[in-house]
């Protein structure tokens, strides 16, 4: 069957696009799409076309399989030139999402409409390049040149009812095609001359210093990234006099990018998050229903889980010790929502909705027709056993029981069930409800009905889900416990956390290490670390970090830390650098500059090393799943690629 078929419906020539799942832009459907145009354009009964894509979206971009490969012609930006070129009016039908090359086809026609879930957008830059088709040339002369660097340097999609605010979109269709065919023909009763987006674009309709303010705006959110500024020097082409100037811009920046490191490494993470659940054991078509939630414990990770259940309007018991606490979990969670509320990402309405599906308890006897129970009490081992041997109880025999412990061990969790084989781990990651990481783990005796049931509510909630085995901090604590160990002896090394913090931040950490461990509070690896057997933890790179919690300085919320906190300013002062400085004497630790490369080459190898041992015992099934944790839970730069692939391609 062909990807692309033409129809003529009296005057409308209906050009239908069925390549699934997604319609991608493959050599089949480019040429599938020039032949068509070919036809309307031929065919002297036809006075005005639509582009309409079958299944569940219009065009959402490169045919993924065909990236980092030799292009087949057509080209894409000379098919998109054929369609401008068409003299007959063509009408873009938009459902779904029309991304990436998806959108610049949908450019390149006179003409859009679009249902109103419809999303359109340029997400090129997430993958480190530039759009390489006049995306970045004709969406300013369409829409004006901010709106068009918002759409393009963010590469977040816009609602349709945003396209058509803007002009992106002429109209929004109820029904899409009766709807599009009905455009067309309208049409016809009015001069049928197609609209080229290739005129220029007048000097007066920008501010002359926008390039620069998002140029400056650029340097200080998206650190260190080539793509966005590239993206905005395309965006500056399109406003010379010289339409094919500017395409030869934008092809030149992006056929450029599209091989750099940065690209190279983020199309690395894109795949990789893709593919967290093509593994061994695991087929989602077993997958069971869940209709109803409880969450064991109100408070921040508790109601953060509650919350991201209610948002997808599932039923969630929110249980606890007594009345005020789990009054407090509520009161939490609408202290949540209206945040959200002001970033203006809900509604007043919205928000009652979402309390309406949380009902706070402390009778664990309302459980018995619960589907999925998830405990986010505190990290002990023997209340978490008592809390999973009363839920063993008063649960149906088919509800599963998960428990979020960050580093604790679930197989012996277990234990304290009559079915092991119904219980796991959910590891979200603070702040829940806005994370978009889970590790689901699988214990030793964990059915693989109930990991492919977990994976599939995950992907329902928008969460990207790792699946990994059981071991002290599973991936991600695991991992970063080699990293705070690297980083506590390079800053004995060192003689500060200054220099250590400062490296990682250059390589693209949101934070140094040791911010971090102030800002979550020392006492939490401190506690970890004295649940673990004699000789499991180094004799020397978390001594200062023990030493300062022994101090009472855990970190901001007691004003100090490795830094002292006050006024608004992070300093250091000579309390910490001296007992650095005592415990690198201790242990005959010379002190040494260290260079910047060092200090993350050391870092990253750290983790790397990690990640292979972690691998090799099975905990983790591949390791781009092991990249996915640390990008998306730990901070670690999308534009590394993540710390296997980093250690793997740079650190060596």
């Amino acid at each position: 069957m062909s990807a692309v078929t033409v129809t003529r419906v009296g005057q409308v020539g209906v050009i239908r696009v069925d390549a699934p799942p997604v319609n991608a832009i493959s050599q089949a459907v480019r040429q599938g799409l020039w032949d068509a145009v070919e036809a309307i354009v031929a065919d002297p009964r036809v006075a005005v076309g639509v582009l309409i894509c079958a299944g569940r979206t219009f065009m959402a971009g490169a045919d993924a399989s065909e990236l980092g490969k030799p292009p087949v012609p057509p080209h894409l930006n000379d098919l998109v030139l054929f369609i401008e070129s068409c003299p007959k009016p063509v009408v873009a039908a938009i459902h779904g999402q029309a991304l990436g090359g998806g959108l610049e086809i949908a450019l390149a026609c006179s003409h859009r409409v679009a249902v109103s879930n419809a999303r359109l957008g340029l997400p090129e830059v997430n993958l480190g390049f530039v759009p390489g088709a006049g995306g970045t040339q004709r969406l300013p002369r369409l829409i004006g040149v901010e709106p068009a660097l918002e759409m393009a340097v963010e590469g977040k999609p816009a609602t349709a009812q945003k396209a058509l605010e803007t002009g992106l979109i002429n109209a929004i269709a109820e029904d899409l095609e009766p709807d599009a065919m009905a455009f067309a023909a309208t049409l016809l009763e009015v001069d049928p001359a197609p609209v080229k987006l290739n005129r220029p674009i007048a000097a007066n309709s920008f501010d002359a210093d926008v390039f620069d303010r998002w140029r400056t705006m650029c340097g200080r959110r998206k650190r260190g990234l080539d793509a966005p500024l590239a993206v905005i020097d395309a965006v500056q082409a399109a406003t010379g006099p010289d339409f094919q100037a500017g395409l030869d811009t934008e092809r030149a920046l992006s056929l450029r990018l599209r091989k750099s490191p940065q690209s190279t490494a983020l199309r690395h993470i894109f795949f990789a998050e893709r593919a967290t659940y093509k593994v061994d054991g695991l087929d989602l078509s077993q997958a069971g229903d869940i209709s109803s939630v409880a969450v064991i414990g109100a408070g921040t990770m508790g109601a953060g889980i509650a919350q991201v259940f209610a948002a997808q309007d599932i039923p969630v018991t929110l249980v606890e010790i007594s009345d005020s606490a789990a009054q407090a979990g509520i009161a939490r969670i609408r202290s949540n929502l209206e945040q959200a509320v002001k970033r203006g990402k809900l509604d007043g309405a919205r928000v009652r909705a979402i309390l309406e599906r949380v009902t706070p308890t402390t009778d664990y006897n309302v459980l018995g027709s619960t589907d999925l129970v998830i405990e986010a009490a505190v990290e002990d081992m023997a209340i978490k056993k008592t809390i999973f041997k009363r839920l063993d109880q008063v649960c149906h025999p088919g509800a599963i029981l998960a428990t979020n412990t960050s580093y604790l061990d679930i197989n012996e969790i277990a234990t304290a069930t009559s079915r092991p084989d119904r219980m796991a781990g959910l590891h979200f990651f603070s702040p829940a409800q806005i994370m978009k990481l889970v590790e689901i783990i699988r214990t030793d005796k964990t059915d693989s009905a109930v990991t492919a049931t977990l994976a599939s509510m995950m992907k329902k909630l928008g969460k990207i889900g790792v699946i990994a085995g059981v071991c002290h901090g599973f991936i991600g604590n695991r991992m970063y416990q080699a990293y705070q160990r690297a980083a506590g002896l390079l800053m004995l090394e060192c003689g500060s956390p200054e220099p250590v913090d400062a490296a990682l931040r250059q390589f693209g950490m949101a934070m140094g290490p040791f911010e971090v461990l102030d800002l979550s509070g020392i006492d939490i690896g401190y506690l970890m670390r004295k649940a673990l057997p004699d000789g499991a933890v180094h004799p020397f790179a978390f001594q200062v970090h023990d030493r300062l919690v022994e101090m009472d300085r855990k970190g901001r919320k007691t004003q100090a830390g490795f830094y002292s906190y006050g006024a608004g300013s992070m300093n250091l002062d000579d309390t910490v650098l001296t007992l650095i400085r005592d415990i690198a004497k201790k242990a005959t630790i010379a002190h040494r500059n260290l260079s910047v490369q060092e200090i993350t080459d050391r870092c990253i190898r750290a983790l790397h090393d990690e990640g292979k041992a972690i691998l090799s015992e099975g905990i983790a099934a591949k390791p781009g799943d092991i990249d996915v944790v640390f990008v998306n839970g730990y901070g670690f730069p999308r534009h590394r690629g993540g710390p296997m692939y980093y250690g793997k391609h740079v650190v060596g």
